[in-house]
């Protein structure tokens, strides 16, 4: 007894597995925050809510120095800018140039360095 398989059937199986387990990540991966795009370039930019959401923020990059945050109570930020770095004090806290990064609950507060 010989036992032949069908190929035309085993690749289609296997196309729609694979189509369903790609629609399956795109629909559990966690959404980009558009919020994030918001931040022009250049700016050092400040969001209340820890996922880049809620009031805004934004420095001027090339200003150097340090900016109090006693208005302002930011859960997340963006570094936009090419060559500076924003140092949150108490802490301190560094963000190089081109990042991202979420301070959690409570917000931030403090002074930020910018240099």
């Amino acid at each position: 007894m010989h036992l032949q398989l069908d190929t035309r059937n085993w690749t289609l199986g296997t196309l729609i597995v694979l189509a369903v387990m790609i629609g399956t990540f795109f629909t559990l991966a966690p959404k980009a925050s558009a919020a994030t795009e918001d931040c022009p370039a250049g700016k050092i930019c400040l969001w209340a809510g820890k996922t880049f959401g809620g009031q805004q923020a934004f420095f001027d990059g090339s200003e150097t120095g340090c900016k109090s945050l006693s208005n302002i109570d930011p859960g997340s930020m963006r570094n936009h800018t090419g060559n500076h770095t924003a140092t949150f004090f108490p802490g301190p806290v560094a963000i190089g140039p081109g990042l991202e990064f979420n301070f959690g609950e409570p917000g931030y507060t403090g002074s930020m360095c910018i240099d």
